[in-house]
C-alpha cells in the first residue's frame, strides 16, 4: 500500500510543474529507472528490484505513439533469449493536467519471448514462444517544452506452454504463467 501512496503523491507533484510539449516533434527518447515487483501463480511470495532502461517512441498521429521494445540477453553457457513487444500508447494532449503541464497516457501492447526477464535477467529459457501482454499508464510532466519527467505503471503477463523432453524419452508439458508489476520513473526528450 505504501508503494501505491508513493506513486499517487509523485504523479500529483509532477503535474504541478510548468511548461508544455513542443508542437511538431515526432519522436520521444526516454530513459527510465523502474521498480519491479515479481510474483508467480505457484507462490504467494513476491520480490522487488530497481532497473534502468532506454526507450524510443514514434508519434504517428497527434497523441498516438508506437513504442517498440526489443530485448536480447546472452546468458553465459546457454543460448540467447529475447523479448519483442509492439506497444501503442496514447498521450491525452488535449486532456492535459494542470493546464498542459502534465500529459497522461495509456499503453497497450503484445509481444513474444522465449524467457521471462526477472529483473532483466533471464529466469528461464523455453523452446516455445511465450505471449507477453503489456498494459500501463502514467503521466509525462513537462519541465521544458521538450523535456518531461515520466512516471509509468506497467503490468506484464507472460503466458504460454509447450511440450519438452527429458532424458530423450520422457515428454512433459512446460507451462509459463508469470505477472510482473513495474513502476518506472525517468526523463523523456521530444526529438
Amino acid at each position: 500500500m505504501k508503494t501505491i501512496q508513493l506513486i499517487v503523491i509523485t504523479v500529483f507533484m509532477a503535474t504541478l510543474l510548468i511548461a508544455q510539449p513542443r508542437e511538431g516533434k515526432n519522436k520521444e527518447l526516454s530513459l527510465s529507472g523502474s521498480y519491479q515487483n515479481y510474483s508467480s501463480e505457484n507462490s504467494s511470495e513476491s520480490a522487488g528490484a530497481l532497473l534502468v532502461s532506454p526507450r524510443l517512441g514514434f508519434f504517428v498521429f497527434e497523441g498516438l505513439e508506437l513504442e517498440p521494445e526489443l530485448l536480447f540477453m546472452f546468458p553465459s553457457g546457454s543460448e540467447p533469449v529475447y523479448m519483442a513487444n509492439g506497444n501503442v500508447s496514447y498521450n491525452f494532449i488535449s486532456h492535459s493536467i494542470s493546464g498542459g503541464k502534465g500529459v497522461p497516457f495509456i499503453l497497450l501492447g503484445y509481444g513474444i519471448a522465449n524467457t521471462v526477464p526477472f529483473f532483466n535477467v533471464p529466469m528461464t529459457r523455453t523452446d516455445f514462444s511465450i505471449g507477453v501482454l503489456n498494459l500501463g499508464g502514467g503521466v509525462k510532466a513537462f519541465i521544458r517544452d521538450d523535456i518531461a519527467i515520466r512516471i509509468e505503471y506497467r503490468y506484464q503477463k507472460f503466458s504460454g506452454q509447450g511440450t519438452s523432453t527429458m532424458g530423450g524419452s520422457f515428454l512433459y508439458t512446460n507451462k509459463v504463467d508469470f505477472r510482473i508489476h513495474t513502476v518506472q520513473f525517468g526523463l523523456s526528450v521530444l526529438l
